[in-house]
C-alpha cells in the first residue's frame, strides 16, 4: 500500500498549519487569561511564539504554493509506501510525547529521554553513544536558557531545577 508524495507534503502542510493555528489559540485564549500575551515584548510571553508562528505560516504558504505549481507540471507518481512515513511519524509521536510530559517529567527527566529516544530512531544503538550526548545536550541547553537567557524550564512534578 503506497500514499503518492503530494498527499504526504500536503499532510504536512496540515501539520504545520495546526501549529500555527495552536500557538495563536493559546495567545488568545490562555496566555491572555494570565495576563501575559500583552504589552511590549519584554514583556508579552506570546510575543515569541506568534513571531515564530508568523515565520511558520510564511514558510508553510511558500511550501504550499511551490506544491500548487508542481503539481501542474505533475507526471505520473508512483507513491510513497507507507512503510516509509513510519520513521517520521514517530519523530512526530516521540516530540508530542515529550511536549506532553514536560508538566509532569520536568524539563531535567524528559528532555534526555526524548534525545535519548530520536538517537535511537535515527539508528545509533551503542548506549553509551546515546547517554552521553542526550544528557550534555541536555545540561547544555538548560545552561543556556537558565542562566544566560533567565528561562525557568518546566521543573515536573519534583519541581527539579539546577541553580545554575
Amino acid at each position: 500500500m503506497s500514499i503518492g508524495k503530494r498527499h504526504v507534503e500536503w499532510l504536512a502542510v496540515a501539520l504545520f498549519l495546526a501549529v500555527i493555528g495552536l500557538v495563536y489559540q493559546q495567545a488568545a485564549t490562555s496566555m491572555a487569561e494570565q495576563g501575559i500575551a500583552s504589552g511590549g515584548p519584554y514583556d508579552n510571553a506570546a510575543a515569541y511564539p506568534k513571531t515564530i508562528a508568523a515565520v511558520l505560516a510564511l514558510l508553510t504558504a511558500i511550501q504550499a504554493l511551490l506544491q500548487i505549481l508542481r503539481a501542474r507540471k505533475a507526471k505520473a507518481e508512483t507513491g510513497v509506501p507507507l512503510g516509509q512515513l513510519v520513521r517520521p511519524a514517530s519523530l512526530v509521536l516521540i516530540f508530542a510525547a515529550y511536549l506532553g510530559a514536560l508538566g509532569i517529567a520536568g524539563y531535567h527527566i524528559a528532555t534526555p529521554i526524548m534525545l535519548a529516544a530520536l538517537m535511537m530512531l535515527c539508528g545509533i544503538r551503542r548506549p553509551l553513544a546515546i547517554v552521553v550526548p542526550a544528557v550534555l545536550i541536555s545540561l547544555g541547553l538548560s545552561y543556556v536558557f537558565e542562566a544566560w537567557l533567565k528561562i525557568v524550564l518546566p521543573g515536573g512534578l519534583l519541581h527539579l531545577n539546577i541553580a545554575w
